[in-house]
């Protein structure tokens, strides 16, 4: 809660970090830079969420005090080397962009610039170091409300720095003006900051809008089609087959009654990656939520109710894949529970580890502080895997009254396997790949353009109302479709349907991590860091998603399985 400020009162002013404009991920200091800083360097404090993406406040030099005009101030004089005027060049080069907060208000800048001159006949590069910045902030009452540098850079602001001089000193300076914005809201103070920042948020929106109207009514047409067929052939089923003997039945999926629920092979991995996917369900339908009440603007929000929700959906990930392994007669309840904990944690643990290496080689802010590994390990331990275990332990013992009252399928198993014979090609798994994958995709993948470029860019998302609308289209599409095709395996007499009904969401990554590729050849990333954090951090999105569609297509085809099979009599 903004607390309102006398006049004459100091404003905290914060500088974060630095990174060059093509890679948003490669961020380092303000004061790795050769720029004015403080006798002592001293953090501010910042949440988990703005730790882990990578920002890093501390004090600086400016003097801002409440309602107080400043004329033109010297900060320092900055005797500089040939290795400074270097290191400015090369940020130049790089359109290094460095970020600094008034009042908790954020404001970005670039180092300088670089223009071409003829000199003589020849063309020479001229750099140039903004060393002068203008602060101009608002007010409403006792509280600031907006903060801004001037972005139209003139000589005034900046300092040639082409050629380096023994003895030379470079003046950094800054002043302050004041003006009343009574129309600003303090509770929205951030939001028109955030939005202000990016002047081109809002031009494409009514393409973007045509563009999911578009991708939305396509998918109703796939999804009725689909529905339609399920619909007709399965009540068509159902009416002659509570009717017809089974002597008299042709090759169809009422012979399978006795296969169709028999265990899947490595039942226990493929429990914990049902739970594990049900997990990553709670959380991104969980930070969604968040997002659409808009506290998204807050720094770190979202990564921050990221990880509450996914040590919360511990419990849920665990309850479920417990009590499928019960159903299917496992009997190693305890790994089950450990292998669950660990499905997206431990990959995600091996990924981490081997980017914060990288980061910590290029003394890069995108490392996490040791206190922050730390605090990051104890919440898994402390929080998160006990949770999985209390989850599972109770999903363990509501399987085993239930079973105890009633068989978890409606049909019995038979000892030997049935013969599986040869299929159509339509009815192949790499067809069912190929379509699951593609079909689902099909209505994220616009969405997709505006969250990578929030991720892995400057600009803040705030369409999670759209996004959700999106996922919705998403999951509907992919559980049709793996169950349209799990019913014509169960047609070809082919009861091997819980691993191809997982593979749904398989098959969405691959084409999501695809499309990670087109859009990295869209961007102008470069550098190891910058595409070590790119690609392995959307392969393991990827393998995120993969678990999350995975199980909720296992889901709505076990429902069906069951439904089905419970409407006809099977001896």
């Amino acid at each position: 809660v903004a607390i309102a400020l006398e006049d004459g009162q100091d404003i905290v002013v914060s500088m974060n970090k630095v990174w060059p404009m093509g890679n948003p991920t490669e961020t380092y200091m303000y004061y790795d830079y050769p720029f004015c800083q403080p006798k002592v360097v001293m953090p501010h404090f910042m949440t988990l969420g703005q730790i882990l993406r990578g920002d890093r406040l501390v004090n600086s030099l400016y003097d801002i005090k409440m309602k107080r005009k400043m004329q033109r101030t010297v900060v320092c004089d900055k005797a500089v080397t040939q290795k400074d005027i270097d290191s400015w060049k090369a940020a130049i080069d790089a359109n290094y962009m460095f970020e600094l907060f008034v009042a908790e208000l954020p404001i970005d800048r670039p180092f300088g610039v670089k223009s071409e001159v003829d000199w003589e006949g020849e063309v020479k590069d001229r750099y140039f170091l903004v060393n002068y910045l203008d602060f101009i902030v608002g007010y409403n009452g006792g509280e600031v409300v907006s903060a801004n540098v001037t972005r139209e850079l003139n000589l005034e602001h900046l300092v040639d720095i082409t050629n380096w001089k023994e003895g030379m000193t470079v003046q950094f300076s800054y002043s302050v003006d004041w003006t009343e914005r009574p129309e600003i809201n303090p509770a929205q103070a951030l939001e028109l900051q955030v939005k202000a920042a990016m002047p081109h948020g809002h031009t494409n929106m009514d393409i973007h809008w045509l563009a999911i109207i578009n991708s939305f009514v396509l998918m109703m047409l796939i999804l009725s089609l689909f529905l339609l067929i399920i619909i007709r052939v399965v009540r068509s089923d159902l009416s002659r087959y509570l009717q017809i003997p089974d002597e008299e039945l042709s090759a169809n999926w009422k012979l399978l009654h006795a296969d169709v629920f028999r265990s899947p092979k490595h039942r226990l991995f493929f429990c914990s990656a049902v739970g594990a996917g049900a997990q990553l369900f709670s959380v991104f339908i969980m930070v969604v939520l968040v997002g659409c009440v808009g506290v998204f603007y807050q720094r770190g929000a979202v990564a921050s109710a990221g990880i509450i929700s996914y040590m919360v959906g511990a419990a849920l990930g665990g309850y479920i894949s417990a009590q499928l392994y019960q159903s299917l007669g496992g009997d190693k309840w305890a790994w089950n529970i450990i292998v669950t904990a660990c499905t997206f944690a431990g990959p995600a643990f091996g990924c981490w580890s081997f980017l914060n290496t990288v980061a910590i080689m290029y003394g890069s802010t995108a490392a996490f502080p040791i206190p922050t590994v730390l605090l990051m390990f104890a919440m898994w331990a402390c929080v998160t895997f006990p949770l999985t275990v209390l989850g599972g332990i109770v999903g363990r013992h509501h399987a085993m009254r239930k079973g105890q009252q009633e068989p978890p399928f409606p049909c019995k198993t038979n000892k030997l396997a049935r013969e599986v014979p040869g299929c159509q090609w339509y009815q192949s798994t790499t067809t069912q790949m190929f379509a699951c994958g593609f079909l689902p995709f099909s209505a994220i993948y616009i969405e997709l353009h505006y969250i990578f470029n929030s991720v892995w860019g400057t600009r803040v998302y705030f369409l999670y109302g759209i996004l959700l609308l999106a996922f919705l289209m998403l999951l509907l599409v992919a559980s049709t479709v793996t169950v349209l095709f799990t019913y014509f395996h169960l047609n070809a007499e082919d009861h091997r349907w819980w691993w191809r009904s997982f593979s749904t969401g398989i098959a969405v990554g691959g084409f999501f991590y695809a499309y990670c590729f087109y859009f990295f050849l869209q961007t102008h990333m470069s550098g190891f860091l910058q595409c070590a954090f790119f690609f392995l951090y959307s392969l393991l999105v990827a393998y995120g998603l993969a678990l999350m569609l995975g199980s909720i297509s296992f889901c709505a085809t076990l429902y069906f399985v069951i439904y089905i099979y419970s409407r006809i009599k099977a001896e």
